[in-house]
């Protein structure tokens, strides 16, 4: 069975009449993933109109809470409520009611590291670049209270609307995305607590330093191949990573197991980079993957597998030739084995081979028996290559796909899945 994600804004600007008789279109579904607290991000990105909101044209993300809970004032670490929410106008409460004797299962979704955080403890807590500067709007999993700050979420969140399944997103380093482009939030994290981790790990601190910043000259000086063979070729670059990876692992398995201790029903899922890019990110598959069920991850081929590889590229190099060059050494760096020019890429994406094949590795690094959903990229797509992208995650190694997301997507998207599923998903589709 399959899953769709909807934001807050669809619940309160659509109502949930016309958002389940929508969902019903794909046939299947079973899921649906509420946004409960925002990212800094366009909706939808990275251009475009809402299709069906009544409302907005386009809605801004502002890292806000869309939940009703106390403040957490004093503790140390809090994220900003939305204004507009209030126990009578809230969206949570009106998906969980509208869905009570629904055959849908909702699963609020959770974005745990990034957003608009606040409190007397904020900077004890911010992501830091190799150059002493703070990451804003980025949680450290390092740092001391953003388990604290989570616990007391999950039991608020539960003690007024009864969830004890959820998926987390944002469980990860920066990348060099966002509201801008800035790739020094790959260079995290240096705050206090993760240096003190560092030494206690045997990472010699000054040469992982002083590696990291030859690594970004290089780039800088547009030596983009040499950049590529020395990260891969330095131990302490190398050693970096995985301790980044342990640093997001041994996060997951706190908070899983300090949530537990509340109630041990608490069931977690997790939302996750493609593997491509995850290993990166701080996201190891094979130890993530011993701690929760099921995971999703999002292979959307259009988009270069959801990075903002455009943005990346652009922020690096000027000239066509220069862009080509860059492109050619982000998929040696990123073992991405395609034969793409950079024009082709900003044209058409990735082969569509890449969904399978990331969903593939997936199954591979990840624990026997966890549950994979293949995020299925649902708008700026034609109707033709959205059911590609469907029959190329369901050829794959992944159990379930679920559609990224429901206001962005067009109806012609949603007629278009509900053809393929009515005539059946063996048989051809043409657009």
């Amino acid at each position: 069975m399959t899953g769709i994600q909807v934001h807050p804004h669809d619940i309160v600007d659509e109502g949930m009449p016309q958002i389940k008789a929508y969902i019903r279109k794909l046939k299947d579904i079973r899921y649906v993933f509420p946004e409960v607290n925002t990212i800094f991000e366009r909706n939808p990105n990275p251009v475009g109109k809402l299709p069906r909101n009544p409302v907005h044209e386009v809605v801004h993300g502002t890292g806000t809470m869309h939940a009703v809970l106390p403040p957490y004032e004093g503790s140390g670490l809090d994220q900003r409520r939305e204004p507009s929410v209030t126990p009578d106008h809230d969206p949570l409460m009106m998906i969980k009611d509208a869905m009570q004797d629904e055959e849908f299962e909702v699963i609020p979704w959770l974005n745990i590291l990034n957003g608009h955080f606040e409190g007397e403890a904020l900077e004890n807590n911010l992501v830091t670049d190799v150059y002493g500067n703070f990451i804003d709007h980025w949680l450290c999993p390092n740092a001391p209270d953003v388990i604290d700050f989570w616990e007391k979420t999950f039991v608020g969140l539960y003690e007024r609307y009864g969830f004890t399944t959820y998926m987390i997103d944002r469980i990860r380093f920066p990348d060099w995305g966002g509201q801008e482009v800035n790739p020094k939030g790959l260079l995290t994290c240096f705050c206090p607590h993760c240096q003190q981790k560092m030494a206690k790990q045997k990472l010699d601190i000054k040469e992982v330093r002083k590696a990291l910043e030859t690594w970004a000259a290089q780039l800088k000086d547009k030596q983009y191949e040499i950049a590529v063979a020395f990260a891969a070729g330095n131990e302490h670059i190398q050693a970096w990573i995985k301790f980044r990876q342990r640093s997001v692992t041994g996060f997951v398995e706190r908070l899983i197991q300090r949530v537990r201790k509340v109630n041990e029903s608490f069931n977690i899922w997790l939302d996750l980079w493609p593997p491509a890019y995850g290993w990166m990110l701080g996201q190891d598959y094979a130890s993530l993957t011993k701690l929760s069920p099921a995971l999703k991850h999002f292979p959307y081929h259009k988009l270069g597998g959801g990075a903002d590889v455009q943005g990346l590229i652009h922020f690096l190099a000027d000239t066509p030739e220069e862009q080509e060059r860059a492109f050619q050494a982000f998929k040696l760096f990123f073992r991405l084995p395609y034969e793409l020019t950079y024009e082709a890429f900003k044209s058409s994406g990735f082969p569509i081979q890449f969904v399978a094949d990331q969903n593939n590795t997936v199954r591979e690094k990840s624990a026997p028996g966890t549950r994979i959903f293949s995020g299925i990229q649902m708008w700026n797509i034609s109707p033709g290559n959205l059911i590609e992208a469907v029959q190329a995650g369901e050829s794959s190694a992944a159990d379930d796909l679920l559609y990224y997301c429901y206001g962005w997507a067009g109806d012609e998207l949603f007629e278009a899945i509900q053809s393929y599923r009515e005539k059946g998903t063996n048989s051809s589709w043409k657009e």
